[in-house]
């Protein structure tokens, strides 16, 4: 019998070299179904072999035969695969999806429709202050995103619901519109560093412009909204914005939206 484990767990983009073999997880969709791309190596060769897997379907390894047995998601951007040996003559077993795959779900997200340049121009023009590219292209593609199923960011103090959406370019509904919450959320409540781009009823989900991390989102909550617009107390508003497990960037915080009841997640 080989040396190796009979159970491996591979982490995201990470490889584990095992003697005989090395294997990488390639890619995996949380997606229904969901799949993992498996990549093999054999020692000598220059070439590898890639599987793209549901959960249950197996691939060679050598004389071995191993299938894909779960999957974890910590968000879009982290996870781990789980794969098994099946003992000589064994025929795959069902893998049930609802115990084998957990953490991280996807959350239902429908998007507003696209903008183009003159409108993005214009709203940046109305705002005084350039928007980072990242989410610049992202609204560009969406003008916003209204949730299908209340959503969260795991450990966040927020919960976005089809009513409170992610804002866009909405004159005509002022509620979901990102030139009206900066009138009446940002002005006076905050630097010209952040641009409101949601207000869920816990508070404001803000989008930093500049230093340290421009791009990345950020939440205040709603109770340390209320008092003077004097310059000290717009800087100390700035030093309570949370940026815990928010996420690094923009769309690193739009991998972390999860639907609020999803299975695994606390």
């Amino acid at each position: 019998m080989p040396s190796y484990p009979d159970v491996l767990v591979v982490r995201n983009n990470t490889q584990m070299n095992m003697g005989a073999f090395s294997l990488g997880a390639a890619g995996a969709n949380p997606g229904r179904p969901v799949t993992a791309q498996v990549v093999v190596a054999l020692p000598g060769s220059a070439d590898s072999t890639t599987h793209l897997l549901r959960l249950g379907e197996t691939f060679p390894i050598g004389a071995d035969t191993w299938y894909f047995a779960g999957a974890h998601f910590e968000n879009a951007g982290r996870w781990r695969v789980t794969v098994r040996r099946l003992a000589p003559g064994a025929a795959p077993p069902v893998v049930d999806e609802s115990t084998a795959v957990t953490g991280w779900r996807p959350a239902q997200r429908q998007p507003f429709g696209p903008l183009d340049e003159g409108q993005l121009q214009a709203l940046e023009q109305a705002l005084g202050r350039p928007l980072p590219w990242a989410y610049r292209d992202w609204l560009s593609q969406t003008n916003g995103m209204q949730p299908v199923e209340p959503q969260w960011v795991p450990g966040a103090p927020f919960t976005l619901l089809p009513g409170r959406p992610l804002l866009g370019v909405h004159p005509e509904y002022p509620s979901f519109d990102l030139l009206t919450a900066e009138r009446e959320w940002r002005v006076g409540k905050l630097p010209t560093d952040f641009v409101v781009i949601a207000v869920p009823m816990e508070g404001l989900l803000l989008l930093r412009l500049k230093e340290p991390r421009p791009g990345s989102v950020g939440f205040l909550p709603k109770d340390l909204l209320a008092g003077p617009g004097t310059a000290d107390a717009i800087a100390w508003r700035e030093r309570q914005v949370i940026t815990t497990s928010m996420g690094w960037s923009f769309g690193d915080f739009l991998g972390r939206l999860t639907p609020l009841d999803a299975p695994g997640v606390a």
